[in-house]
């Protein structure tokens, strides 16, 4: 027998590093798909707003978990009502001085993005979207200079801009996005603003 692979240190590390391994799978995020008929139907609130603010900070009965609050404005209501002209989601995670709290999976709603959101369970479910990626749309402006939605799961930021300005890309344009949903609801007898 070789004696360095029967060596306690050797052990050691790789039984720290198979931990580490499952660990970091442990975490990992499983999402039932949803169809477009189910993203509607189990909203509560289906809204497009701009990002105009971040802010996290520890909650929590103890204070020991991050949320950000992401407040929505430049608003359109598509199903449910709102009495504000803003409107603040609550997602897990964030950063509160040099404690960083990162969720692996979740799609990340930036400064100055606009995007179509599927609410349900706002300030109750760990994070409040239908679908969690699959209920959040990004709004872009095509090639053509139409507004477009892409799914989060298309990426984010300059990948998604480059993807929908391509010549020919195929993407849907907002205006027929939300026709969509307001025939969902029509159909389902939801009541659309």
């Amino acid at each position: 027998m070789n004696p360095r692979l029967h060596h306690p240190r050797l052990h050691r590390s790789l039984l720290a590093a198979l931990c580490l391994l499952l660990a970091g799978t442990a975490g990992a995020l499983s999402v039932v798909q949803r169809s477009f008929d189910e993203l509607v139907a189990l909203s509560e609130l289906v809204l497009v707003g701009t990002v105009s603010e971040l802010r996290s900070a520890y909650s929590g009965p103890e204070q020991n978990s991050i949320h950000t609050y992401v407040t929505l404005t430049d608003l359109e209501v598509v199903k449910g009502t709102l009495a504000e002209t803003h409107y603040t989601l609550r997602t897990p995670g964030g950063r509160v001085g040099d404690r960083l709290d990162v969720h692996p999976g979740l799609p990340q709603l930036r400064p100055g993005g606009r995007y179509v959101l599927f609410v349900r369970g706002n300030f109750r479910d760990f994070f409040p979207v239908v679908g969690i990626y699959q209920g959040v749309y990004q709004v872009l402006r095509d090639g053509a200079g139409r507004e477009v939605v892409l799914p989060a799961t298309s990426g984010e930021g300059p990948n998604a801009l480059a993807a929908a300005q391509q010549p020919g890309a195929q993407s849907e344009t907002l205006k027929g996005f939300l026709q969509r949903v307001r025939d969902k609801l029509g159909a389902a007898g939801g009541a659309a603003r």
